[in-house]
């Protein structure tokens, strides 16, 4: 009897478990979803990969733009290659769903990874190398940045307070803005002020509008949530 009670026990734990991991919660928004994955499609290791990686997932973290002379001492081109290969490689072997919309959707995260860790590799460099930027993404788009950063001297500067005169006419408030660039522009590492901010606020700025969303957020809900037989949710 104590056998077959044992035995009795161990397939309910079983059965537990295994509909523990048919189970899976998301959020979207304020509203808490409940999904049962459906197992020809997913098991719950590739629905959780997917949804990590692609809602969850931080970006990286390591610095590679200075606010300021002081931050430059706190970027290292070795410091983002070594966050970059670790999250490519965690990326790489992460087991997605088997079907084509998931392999390009992991193929389109790798490459969108990819771009931003070259994108921050050249940014540390270029703050003295800024040559390293010419045949990087949006080069054409960026030119103006990474011609002024190239020349230096009177062609910096003059982009520089050109992106500054921009900012003060746009601003509600330009006192502060102007007391700012007046104490960087008369600083003696003036032409150093110049780079970091040419570099965080004129190239930087225009790389982000000039790239594409690698993504199609409302198919990828939509496929999503083809990885489950049924779904609930609660809303606050």
């Amino acid at each position: 009897m104590k056998t077959i009670l044992l035995a009795f026990s161990l397939l309910s734990s079983s059965a537990f478990i295994h509909a523990q991991e048919l189970n899976f919660d998301w959020y979207e928004g304020s509203c808490l979803f409940n999904g049962i994955i459906d197992s020809s499609k997913a098991n719950y290791q590739q629905v959780q990969n997917v949804y990590y990686t692609l809602i969850q997932s931080s970006e990286l973290s390591q610095p590679y733009l200075a606010y300021q002379p002081k931050d430059t001492a706190y970027l290292k081109v070795k410091g983002i290659q070594f966050e970059c290969g670790n999250f490519i490689t965690e990326l790489e072997q992460m087991e997605y769903p088997k079907s084509d919309y998931w392999t390009t959707i992991k193929k389109m995260r790798l490459a969108n990874i990819k771009e931003q860790c070259l994108l921050h590799e050249k940014a540390v460099i270029a703050l003295n190398q800024p040559k390293i930027l010419k045949g990087t993404p949006y080069c054409k788009e960026c030119s103006s940045y990474i011609t002024a950063l190239e020349k230096g001297g009177k062609t910096l500067l003059n982009l520089w307070k050109e992106m500054h005169e921009k900012e003060i006419a746009e601003a509600l408030d330009p006192n502060p803005i102007i007391q700012s660039f007046e104490q960087h522009w008369n600083a003696p590492n003036q032409e150093l002020w110049a780079r970091i901010e040419v570099l965080r606020y004129g190239w930087w700025n225009c790389i982000l509008a000039n790239q594409k969303v690698w993504f199609n957020e409302g198919q990828y809900n939509a496929e999503f949530k083809k990885l489950m037989t049924s779904i609930k949710s609660e809303c606050h």
